[in-house]
């Protein structure tokens, strides 16, 4: 807990020092930019925040949809409050994967087991990887002329940030064919125990391990049989990345932005994903604003494309990040008034007895 709230502060910190750089670099006003927001096109917002929903949506859906095919008919409410636990604890910590444990928590706390949990969020985790890197070879293959225009720094990010992204679907990949690594892993931890001298502890923790691995493997094999469920899960997080993106689409437009010009923008922003998305600064914030700022200078002037990127983060991270705390709030309460009843009815059936 400790840990997480000083990561918060930090991203607090950096949030502020990045808009006071973006200001002071632009020489623009505060008194400026809200001017910019009050004249934009509210009809745009709208769809804006919509995508920015749908991004959470649709990250809780295909989780909802991977825990139903193994047997736990979750409902899609808890998977949005799945997906808001991960996608804000990713936000304030320096990893893309630090908002897992968090929703693992949630998933724990609805009773279901260690391995299912794991599979699914492992499995989730696989396919926006493969969602991201998808988006970005295309954007490669079919624009190379912008991200040529990005500077020489940024193109460096960008494709250091594929390279990442290939490797880590590799290894994700791996450990749901390859049970042995996990195993390896826990065996590791079992050993550690062991040295300290706990062996009752590390034997005991030996057997669940194994009986937990075989769990496992059969999770996986019943995933690796449905070919429908990873294509589902696959295209929910291709919208699930493709929404996040689009919410700076609109936004352009609702800046007045030409909208022959939307694709660019999309493609831009896709860029600015792919070289932001595994720096380990939480959230990326800073390196995500200054990739946007010089790839919206391709058609925007500057105090145009400070706007753009201030206003686009907004509603795509910070707006996001809000309401992921306010659901993750919201789930913690029921969770722990649903304890509480629950031992409350307990005591009272034993003062009956």
């Amino acid at each position: 807990m400790k840990k997480k709230f000083l990561w918060a502060v930090i991203t607090t910190v950096l949030s502020v020092l990045t808009i006071y750089t973006l200001f002071y670099n632009s020489g623009l006003s505060l008194t400026e930019l809200s001017e910019d927001i009050k004249e934009a096109t509210p009809i745009w917002l709208i769809p804006a925040v919509l995508c920015m929903l749908a991004f959470i949506f649709f990250e809780g859906h295909s989780l909802v949809l991977i825990l139903r095919t193994l047997g736990y008919p979750v409902k899609k409410r808890r998977g949005f409050l799945y997906a808001s636990a991960d996608i804000y604890f990713s936000s304030i910590t320096p990893s893309a994967t630090g908002g897992q444990p968090a929703s693992a928590y949630f998933m724990h706390k609805d009773g279901l087991p260690t391995e299912v949990v794991t599979v699914s969020l492992i499995l989730n985790l696989t396919m926006y990887t493969l969602a991201i890197i998808t988006l970005g070879i295309i954007s490669l293959i079919s624009f190379p002329k912008i991200f040529i225009e990005f500077t020489l720094p940024c193109r460096i990010m960008i494709l250091i940030g594929i390279f990442a992204m290939i490797l880590l679907s590799v290894f994700f990949i791996l450990l749901l064919k390859k049970q042995a690594i996990l195993l390896s892993l826990g065996n590791l931890i079992v050993k550690i125990i062991h040295k300290f001298h706990f062996k009752n502890s590390a034997e005991k923790l030996k057997i669940k391990l194994e009986k937990m691995i075989e769990r496992y493997n059969e999770c996986v094999i019943t995933l690796a049989g449905k070919k429908e469920l990873l294509l589902k899960t696959y295209f929910l997080n291709l919208f699930q990345r493709s929404m996040q993106i689009l919410v700076t689409v609109f936004c352009y437009y609702a800046l007045h932005g030409n909208i022959a010009d939307g694709f660019k923008v999309f493609i831009i922003q896709t860029y600015v994903v792919m070289g932001s998305n595994f720096i380990p600064v939480p959230g990326a914030i800073g390196i995500s604003e200054f990739l946007m700022f010089y790839g919206y200078t391709m058609l925007l002037n500057e105090e145009a494309a400070y706007s753009l990127a201030i206003l686009g983060r907004g509603i795509a991270f910070y707006s996001c990040s809000f309401i992921s705390i306010f659901t993750v709030i919201f789930g913690y309460i029921f969770i722990r008034t649903k304890q509480k009843n629950a031992s409350h009815l307990c005591k009272l059936a034993e003062e009956k007895q």
